[in-house]
């Protein structure tokens, strides 16, 4: 499910996996499974302190934990580092907060774990989207349109035009001390 234009088919699906972006924006896990009581929804205990620091989305998040419509798990440190790579590969890496590599991690823990189960992961967050493109990890954006095309970014200085590592984004240029931004990479990658 990459169409982030059509709503998921949650008849079909065995677990969803939400941001707090997915609470923030109204989305009720509750009313989901009453409708879908097949379906498993899980959250890390990043997007539950999260979650709960906001009181848009704590109250869905108490009353889900109360009727046991909610699972919070970790992921897997080897999962962790799978997303890590391929974040970095995109030039995502910088942009992505530990919470967000933790659900995608959550993802490929829970396929790797039943194989034969469906899920989704629900989040508003277009580094998150680009980065499950890459990780084949079907997504929804509840909010927001949703990314159109996967991109690859590459970090520079936008007065010297350097290129920097991935994970530099937003710091200073080591060269003229300006703060480095990204772009869609555009053709042949230079040595770093």
């Amino acid at each position: 499910m990459e169409n982030k234009d059509m709503k998921p088919n949650f008849n079909i699906l065995n677990f969803v996996i939400l941001d707090n972006t997915a609470f923030v924006s109204n989305l009720d896990p509750n009313q989901l499974f009453h409708q879908n009581p097949e379906i498993c929804f899980y959250i890390t205990s990043s997007v539950y302190d999260e979650a709960l620091a906001n009181p848009r989305s704590s109250q869905r998040i108490e009353i889900a934990e109360v009727q046991q419509v909610l699972k919070v798990r970790d992921p897997m440190p080897e999962s962790l580092k799978i997303v890590s790579d391929i974040a970095e590969e995109t030039g995502d890496i910088a942009a992505l907060s530990k919470t967000d590599q933790e659900i995608m991690a959550l993802y490929l823990d829970l396929i790797n774990d039943f194989p034969e189960q469906k899920g989704l992961l629900i989040s508003d967050d277009y580094s998150v989207q680009n980065t499950c493109v890459q990780l084949k990890i079907p997504y929804y954006s509840f909010q927001k349109q949703g990314i159109k095309k996967s991109i690859k970014w590459e970090i520079y200085c936008p007065n010297c035009f350097e290129i920097f590592s991935p994970r530099l984004l937003g710091k200073e240029c080591d060269h003229c001390g300006a703060t480095l931004k990204r772009r869609a990479f555009r053709g042949k990658r230079r040595k770093l």
